[in-house]
């Protein structure tokens, strides 16, 4: 079978979508800092709504990758083989990492604590970003579930049924996050081993509240062209959700930030898993879908996609980066009177540049690739993807 051609939008959505990751995690940082006030709240808030699209984008991202790449002849064993590779060792890596680098866990530490740091393996309570690595392992394990049905559905029915079909799995994933906290009540009355944490503990990680993203990269995987064509064609729809959406929830963050004691930035409100947020994210996906056609022939377009190719072992990797990055704003940027805005600004490049090298040097050496996962050699495509036939 042929090797296909590389789709020249991935690596640099990619790019985009880790860049959003690690400015959302300094943006945490920083609205917690005592010299932040409401004005610095409202550009953070801001430049979260703008970067609020990251996982959703990266789970997009994943669906559509496997479903153009899979061929007919399907094996799970080769398929979990390469991502226990690529993804789950580099992954267990990094936790015992994190793990040794926080003094406390070493306090009283003995043989007895291994089951708990094995749980904390397995949830992703090593670290708070680790959540995103267990719900993408749940996609893998069920990827031969949502092969056998979205195939059925794509050669079963025409484009007209394709859609429908994509519309009805989008309102059933409304209805999943409108019933988030009856589903977790219902949940925990019953008490069933394992599944009763993932819909209340683990709810945040679970698969089944980020199925849709994955669907739809799915939906544009088997049919790259008429995706692409969506995209131009519904251009003004989608834009309008997103500065729409946008704005209501910035105007939300604002209330939230206006408590009776004094102004607390917070963002409690614009959690991920609430039917408003999911419309404002599939638009944003679309809009960043958008936005990385047109850098086609952007010099932003080589820079994008090498950060895209150094994501992963970068995403496993940023908070710690981060950690160290809020020393010298700790020493100088904020004895030197630096609006809270601006070093969240400088310690968020700081923070992805810094990620994507080690990334890039770790990635050279013969074990690279255990700590930091497969990094390709070539991050963007030499051609552009001729359309698919229908």
């Amino acid at each position: 079978m042929p090797r296909k051609e590389r789709i020249i939008e991935i690596e640099t959505l990619r790019g985009i979508a880790f860049a959003a990751v690690v400015l959302q995690h300094s943006i945490a940082h920083y609205s917690l800092v005592p010299q932040a006030g409401l004005q610095d709240g409202v550009v953070l808030a801001i430049l979260l709504m703008l970067a609020k699209f990251a996982v959703p984008l990266f789970i997009f991202i994943t669906g559509m990758v496997l479903f153009y790449n899979t061929g007919e002849s399907f094996h799970y064993g080769s398929f979990m083989r390469k991502r226990v590779m690529d993804v789950i060792v580099p992954y267990v890596v990094w936790s015992l990492l994190y793990f040794m680098l926080t003094p406390q866990n070493w306090t009283g530490f003995g043989w007895q604590q291994i089951p708990d740091l094995g749980l904390k393996l397995i949830t992703g309570k090593m670290a708070s970003h680790f959540w995103y690595i267990i719900m993408l392992i749940q996609f893998y394990l069920f990827f031969p579930l949502f092969l056998r049905v979205v195939r059925y559905v794509f050669h079963r029915y025409q484009a007209k049924g394709q859609m429908i079909a994509l519309l009805l799995s989008g309102g059933l994933f409304l209805i999943l996050a409108n019933q988030l906290r009856s589903i977790a009540a219902w949940m925990e009355r019953l008490q069933i081993p394992v599944l009763t944490d993932a819909f209340t503990t683990y709810a945040d990680r679970n698969f089944i509240y980020f199925f849709f993203y994955f669907v739809l990269g799915a939906a544009a995987g088997l049919s790259v062209q008429r995706w692409k064509e969506w995209v131009v064609r519904l251009r003004w729809i989608y834009w309008l959700v997103f500065m729409t959406l946008g704005l209501r929830f910035i105007y939300l963050l604002m209330l939230e930030f206006q408590k009776p004691e004094g102004i607390q930035i917070r963002f409690y409100t614009v959690s991920l898993i609430r039917p408003d947020m999911i419309l404002f994210l599939v638009a944003s996906i679309m809009v960043m879908y958008q936005l990385a056609s047109k850098l086609q022939h952007s010099s932003a377009l080589y820079w994008l996609g090498w950060i895209g190719g150094m994501s992963y072992g970068g995403y496993l990797m940023h908070m710690l980066v981060l950690r160290y990055s809020y020393i010298p704003d700790e020493w100088f940027y904020a004895a030197w009177g630096w609006n809270p805005v601006v070093r969240m600004i400088v310690t968020w490049i700081t923070a992805l540049l810094v990620s994507c090298v080690l990334t890039w040097l770790i990635s050279r050496l013969k074990w690279g690739k255990w700590i930091v996962g497969a990094v390709p050699k070539h991050t963007q495509a030499s051609k552009v993807i001729k359309p698919a036939s229908n």
